[in-house]
């Protein structure tokens, strides 16, 4: 096993208010919306218990066609509409390919809402899996910011 690790930082204005973001960033059917990794994935959160501290959460993600990567969400921390985080981990066909650590910290500003994000990454399989988290990650931002 080879790991690396990451960290990356994302800090955006949305046009919505910050119970409107926060709901985004946790409700299931707002992460498949604006989650996918790319154009031509998926996010599918299905079945699954609402969020809160202490619950995991099981969803799977990929190509549209064939999503194939597992990723496990453990909700830690949700302080509606100003804190939240919680830690992923994704496995696909039977790896586990890497973790992450989220940190969402929103504020008012003005009528919308600053929202600074930091991801602690670690890759199991090496440096190239720390690009394809920033690059789901940036996708996803970038969505979150159409999508509101």
């Amino acid at each position: 096993m080879t790991a690396a690790f990451g960290k990356l930082q994302f800090d955006r204005t949305f046009g919505a208010a910050p119970t409107r973001v926060f709901e985004a960033l946790i409700s299931p059917s707002d992460r498949m919306a604006w989650g996918p990794p790319g154009t031509d994935h998926v996010v599918l959160i299905e079945g699954q218990p609402d969020p809160a501290p202490g619950v995991r959460e099981w969803s799977r993600c990929g190509p549209r066609d064939t999503p194939y990567v597992d990723v496990a969400t453990d909700w830690i921390l949700i302080e509606s509409p100003a804190r939240l985080l919680y830690a992923e981990t994704l496995c696909a066909e039977g790896e586990v390919l890497g973790s992450s650590f989220a940190t969402f910290e929103l504020a008012a500003d003005g009528v919308g809402t600053a929202l600074r994000g930091t991801v602690h990454l670690v890759s199991f399989i090496g440096e190239e899996m720390l690009g394809e988290f920033e690059g789901g990650w940036s996708h996803a931002m970038d969505n979150l910011s159409h999508y509101l």
